[in-house]
């Protein structure tokens, strides 16, 4: 059969069958004989060193994954303290029954309370600011600041201005406070509990 092949063809079909028994050669004989020859000593240290990265990346890995899980349940609990309604009006309101609450659980009588404006915070928070006007004792206003600071919403009093009633014979004062509560505005753009960490 080979000799109606061409000279030509016969030199082509035989350089391929020589170069397939040498693939095969190499590749089942020769591959394996150096794979199973002693690694240089300098390759060892070097996979060693390799390797020891590998699993301080998987211990940090997980003290990550803990310090993440740490941290957003830490912002679930503070966001516990923000106001909760859904938009600055209904915000206004709350803080200010908020306030009136915290008065009346001092005996302190409530002049007036108004809503001055919702301050962008960024990152998804807004404060809701409003001025109170209060009339009591010093002695009645030391426990009520202690309260409004412990309070479990976060209150903060931003602005404090006292002044002495003329001829009061309960020796109150007047006392303005400007008072501010974060509120969650992202909540009402994104639909979610707050902010992606």
């Amino acid at each position: 059969m080979l000799e109606k092949l061409q000279r030509r063809d016969r030199v082509a079909l035989i350089a391929g069958a020589v170069a397939v028994g040498v693939f095969l050669v190499v590749q089942f004989g020769v591959f394996p004989l150096l794979d199973r020859l002693p690694q240089a000593p300098g390759d060892i240290p070097g996979k060693e060193l390799t390797l020891r990265r590998y699993q301080r990346l998987i211990r940090e890995s997980a003290l990550e994954q803990g310090k993440l899980t740490a941290a957003r349940q830490r912002l679930t609990s503070l966001q516990s303290g923000l106001l909760e309604s859904p938009s600055a009006s209904l915000a206004n309101a709350e803080w200010q029954r908020l306030v009136r609450e915290l008065a009346d659980s001092q005996g302190i009588e409530l002049g007036s309370s108004e809503s001055l404006r919702t301050q962008d915070l960024g990152s998804g928070y807004s404060l809701v600011l409003g001025r109170v006007q209060l009339r009591c004792r010093l002695d009645q206003l030391v426990p009520f600041l202690v309260t409004l600071a412990n309070s479990p919403k976060l209150l903060s009093v931003t602005r404090l201005r006292i002044w002495a009633l003329q001829g009061d014979p309960q020796k109150r004062l007047n006392i303005e406070l400007t008072v501010g509560a974060p509120m969650l505005t992202a909540k009402l753009k994104e639909g979610t509990q707050g902010p992606k960490p």
